[in-house]
């Protein structure tokens, strides 16, 4: 987490949530820390408790506003060194029971949001000789969960994001890491609790500490991958390794199938 003093960091989803963790634990460490979310409240309440953050409201799904934000963060702070991503909606449910426009808004946020910051950001460090960019998948990503495809979906298209992201921009100096947790006590996961509670039934989250104390020992050892949490590495080696029998067992404690 180290930081020349003054050094900026974007952190989306900044309002609420691992972002806003973020938010608080990278301008604590002396980042210049400019935080974006859709929530102009909750983004005011974050400059509350930590002062030195820079607020701008934006909507990922807007590509305009996007460029327009990135854009006003060169000009107002600089070129940023690191990316932290964590803009995303957790909708869960069958994947075919909703209309198929609701799930499709999902990889709008997700996937369509990650790509039009990524978009924006990276030029900005190219030209300030390279930077860090952290993205947030998910286990879910990588492990089809029933009651979770649509969500699923958009993080596994995140995770594919991030290698190729990765490989086209070596030269430029930027380094990507994806981070996938499995759940974790946030807001989000409070309202899954409510509106799909046999998705978790009494388990309780990672907490968002744990997921950034994982995301800074990756960026310290210079890793592509990290997998928050005890088991979470071991269910992304079983998914590639024995991918029929991981997915008969998901089902089994999900759906009783």
């Amino acid at each position: 987490m180290a930081s020349v003093s003054g050094d900026v960091v974007v952190v989306t989803g900044a309002a609420s949530g691992i972002g806003r963790a973020a938010a608080v634990r990278l301008a604590r460490a002396g980042w210049a820390v400019a935080a974006v979310d859709v929530d102009a409240a909750g983004l005011d309440r974050l400059v509350s408790e930590a002062p030195g953050v820079r607020p701008f409201v934006c909507d990922v799904t807007d590509g305009a506003a996007v460029a327009a934000v990135v854009s006003e963060v060169g000009r107002e702070l600089g070129a940023p060194r690191r990316l932290v991503h964590c803009a995303g909606v957790g909708v869960m449910g069958r994947l075919l029971d909703p209309d198929p426009e609701d799930t499709l808004r999902v990889m709008d946020v997700v996937y369509g949001g990650t790509l039009r910051v990524v978009r924006g950001v990276v030029p900005l460090m190219a030209a300030r000789g390279g930077g860090e960019v952290v993205l947030f998948g998910s286990i879910g990503g990588w492990v089809p969960v029933p009651l979770g495809g649509g969500y699923g979906a958009a993080k596994a298209a995140v995770h594919f994001l991030a290698e190729v992201v990765a490989a086209e921009h070596r030269a430029d100096g930027i380094r990507v890491l994806c981070v996938c947790p499995p759940a974790v006590e946030t807001p989000m996961l409070d309202r899954i609790r409510v509106e799909t509670p046999q998705l978790l039934g009494p388990r309780k989250g990672l907490s968002v500490d744990a997921v950034l104390d994982s995301m800074d020992r990756a960026l310290a050892r210079g890793r592509a991958w990290a997998f928050p949490g005890r088991g979470t590495r071991a269910l992304w080696t079983a998914r590639r390794l024995a991918p029929g029998a991981l997915s008969g067992i998901v089902g089994r404690v999900l759906v009783g199938r």
